[in-house]
């Protein structure tokens, strides 16, 4: 079984909700530690991105070492875990006077992450100061970048569980 040999592929997920759990404590707790924050976001996106490409290039590679449902899985937590870093990012960076006007919920920080993340940007709620807008400059890119592959990765592992069901229905002579 893949998954007993290389468990890696769970551990970049489980380390990025740790890194979660502790971002939303602090927000609920009121706790002010700007740099701590910024490490965990920093660290964070950066096991994400580096997920989100390892799978990527094993994918081109055609390398796998876990099954589609497994990839699937994976691919789908680090898409939610995305959404909830820069969401509770977002409700961190809003604490501050002049940052993000309009945003005072958690709702508002994903409707905000979401808005940018499809380009929409309706203005309701807006990036006012410099830290609020290079974030949301860092979330422009990541999701250019990465969520495209992760569009490119999903597409291809539809394609594989497409094949294996072709491959079972002709072994069953369907």
């Amino acid at each position: 079984m893949a998954q007993a040999k290389h468990p890696g592929i769970y551990l970049a997920p489980a380390a990025v909700a740790v890194m979660l759990v502790a971002l939303a404590v602090m927000w609920a707790t009121g706790a002010d530690l700007p740099g701590v924050q910024a490490g965990i976001f920093i660290v964070s996106l950066g096991i994400l991105t580096f997920t989100f490409l390892d799978m990527l290039v094993r994918d081109v590679r055609r390398t796998h070492l876990h099954p589609i449902s497994v990839r699937t899985a994976v691919l789908g937590v680090m898409v939610l875990e995305t959404l909830v870093l820069f969401s509770l990012t977002y409700l961190a960076i809003a604490e501050h006077p002049g940052q993000i006007g309009g945003m005072s919920t958690p709702l508002d920080a994903l409707y905000f992450t979401m808005t940018t993340l499809m380009t929409i940007g309706f203005g309701d709620i807006a990036a006012q100061g410099q830290l609020a807008r290079g974030t949301v400059l860092v979330q422009m890119f990541f999701s250019v970048l990465v969520l495209s592959a992760s569009v490119r990765l999903l597409t291809s592992l539809m394609r594989s569980v497409t094949r294996e069901v072709g491959h079972r229905d002709e072994a069953q002579g369907h």
